[in-house]
Parts: C-alpha cells; sequence; structure tokens
C-alpha cells in the first residue's frame, strides 16, 4: 500500500503508514508531501515541482547514480568547463599564474552549481596570501564539499572521497592535481 502523503510503500493490509503514521483510508485535505524534499504538491503529481523527482518512488532510490536531466547550460556571462590539459600547461608554462585563473572560473563555477555566492577569488586570494598558503588547503577541501554537495543536489554519482582527496593532495603540495581533478568533476555536470 501506498501513503498519498508521503509517498512511502507500507506491507499491504497495514492500518497506518510506516513512515509518516497516516491512517490508510482516511480522508485528508487532498495535499501531497513529497518524500524526498517535503514540498507540499497537488494531488495526483507524479513529480514534485519543487525537486523534480518521481513521487511515488522510496525516497532516496530516484536518479540514484544517474544524470536527473540534460546537461547543464553554462551561463552567458562565461565558460565555466575547461580542458584540463590545456590549464595544466598553462599553469606550467606561465609558472602558476594561470592557475589563478583557473581557480576563478572554478569558484565561478561551483558557486552556480550549488546557486550561491558561496566561493570568493578574492577573499581567497587575500587569505591565501596573508597566511602562506595555508587558507588554499582549507579551501581546496571546502570547494571539493561543494562539488559533492552539488552532486547530491542534480542526481550525480557522488565522489564522496573529493574532499578528503583534495585535502590530502593539496597538503603534499599537489594543487594542481586537485584542481585537475575537481575540474573534471565539474566538467561532467555540463555534459564534457
Amino acid at each position: 500500500m501506498r501513503c498519498d502523503r508521503c509517498g512511502n510503500e507500507s506491507p499491504e493490509g497495514s492500518r497506518f503508514c510506516i513512515k509518516c503514521g497516516r491512517e490508510f483510508g482516511a480522508s485528508g485535505s487532498g495535499i501531497t508531501v513529497c518524500p524526498h524534499c517535503g514540498v507540499q504538491i497537488a494531488p495526483g503529481s507524479l513529480f514534485c515541482s519543487a525537486c523534480g523527482k518521481s513521487i511515488g518512488a522510496p525516497q532516496g532510490e530516484v536518479n540514484q547514480g544517474r544524470m536527473s536531466g540534460p546537461p547543464l547550460s553554462e551561463p552567458p556571462s562565461g565558460t565555466l568547463t575547461s580542458n584540463i590539459a590545456l590549464d595544466i600547461i598553462l599553469s606550467v608554462i606561465t609558472c602558476g599564474i594561470y592557475w589563478f585563473f583557473w581557480q576563478a572560473r572554478q569558484m565561478r563555477a561551483i558557486n552556480h552549481l550549488v546557486g550561491q555566492e558561496r566561493y570568493s577569488f578574492w577573499l581567497w586570494f587575500f587569505l591565501t596570501l596573508i597566511t602562506c598558503g595555508l587558507y588554499n588547503i582549507y579551501y581546496e577541501y571546502y570547494m571539493a564539499q561543494g562539488i559533492v554537495e552539488a552532486q547530491d543536489s542534480r542526481g550525480f554519482p557522488r565522489s564522496k572521497d573529493l574532499p578528503v582527496l583534495s585535502l590530502i593532495l593539496t597538503i603534499i603540495g599537489l594543487n594542481i592535481v586537485t584542481d585537475a581533478i575537481q575540474q573534471n568533476e565539474i566538467n561532467k555536470f555540463f555534459g564534457k
């Protein structure tokens, strides 16, 4: 039996929903709640208008490990994807100067993906300079968390070890490898 309030499947013959406690057969207000995000939706809806997930599927099973839709379009203000090999080559040739532009692009991309202005290039630059690079170690970890959050919210396969991997690689001085891995994850959002 499927609960019309939360969408949870309960054993046949159950009198109450095992997830939300609603009595089966009880007349309600006709309002249904999305089991994924909790937003109220119109009765009879197959998909939630807020999160886009199926109302009838058990929580966590919809879009697990799959893209939830077509690749994202990039904002018109500039490109958020890049050729990783070219980024590495330009960073090495320019003795790291290009790396700053690469960092700024990654911060814009992650801000776009999480829908917030969470990452600031100038704040990162200033604090990294003042702390002789120590702040960058934290920031690479923080940006990797943003990528994982975007993967979760958009239904992409989750790179759960990305923050720890970014932290370790940055601590041992392999920032460029960290950024290459993060850029690869960012490119996946845009189908590249």
